[in-house]
């Protein structure tokens, strides 16, 4: 892995998913997953992921992390408990320049999977 990339989910020649990472040294962070809106819940996320993990794992990492949203009322972003599904865990919570471009109150949810 090198700086930052973006992966592509294909079905039948036809871009269903994406995936940017970026290489944090001894992590990978998974900055943002994409499926097509009527293709979700067919499995593309989490092969999409999957695919990073394994990656990562072949060059050495020892974790995958990534953040998600709870929002001012402090319910967490529909992908939560897929994540956890995925086997990621919740390491904290913060505020930070991202979520104040959200709105007032949102908090940002990292999340690791050890590899």
């Amino acid at each position: 892995m090198r700086g930052e990339e973006i992966f592509v989910g294909v079905l039948d020649d036809e871009i269903v998913g994406l995936v940017t990472t970026e290489d944090r040294g001894p992590e990978v962070e998974l900055i943002n997953i994409n499926v097509a809106r009527d293709l979700q819940g067919r499995g593309i996320g989490t092969r999409i992921v999957r695919f990073v993990e394994e990656r990562a794992r072949r060059e050495g990492k020892r974790a995958v992390t990534l953040g998600t949203s709870r929002n001012a009322a402090g319910i967490p972003w529909k992908s939560f408990p897929w994540w956890q599904s995925l086997g990621y865990a919740v390491t904290g919570e913060e505020e930070n320049e991202w979520t104040r471009a959200i709105g007032p109150g949102v908090r940002e949810i990292r999340m690791r999977k050890d590899l």
